[in-house]
């Protein structure tokens, strides 16, 4: 009886150092399948985006989108009632609206006066 409590005892320490790191290994490679597949990647290799994909780039509604786009607000493409972006141009436009800090407005200043106060 204590024999085969021993021979238990050593088959599931064999056991857990043969399958751990079986399991540990499928369980990694299962989870980062899922986690690449599950991953928001709103880009193809061609950087084109549709409508559904930009607004979920930008975290714009629809009606904001449709009424950017008529306003020819956000540089976009159209190939009949199909609207297309670029993701590159969207970074573009999101950057031109960069807000400028106090430190970059104080070195501009200092920059335009230092020009100014060498042509006189």
């Amino acid at each position: 009886m204590e024999q085969d409590i021993k021979l238990n005892d050593f088959l599931k320490e064999i056991l857990k150092e043969i399958l751990e790191p079986i399991i540990d290994e499928s369980l990694s490679r299962a989870m980062n399948k899922y986690i690449n597949t599950r991953n928001p990647d709103y880009l193809d290799d061609s950087g084109i985006l549709d409508m559904n994909e930009a607004m979920k780039y930008l975290k714009i509604p629809k009606a904001t989108m449709y009424g950017m786009t008529h306003k020819r607000v956000l540089p976009h493409y159209k190939h009949g009632h199909r609207v297309y972006f670029r993701k590159n141009e969207l970074d573009d436009w999101i950057n031109k609206g960069k807000v400028k800090t106090q430190e970059e407005i104080e070195r501009e200043s200092s920059n335009y006066i230092y020009k100014r106060s060498k042509r006189v």
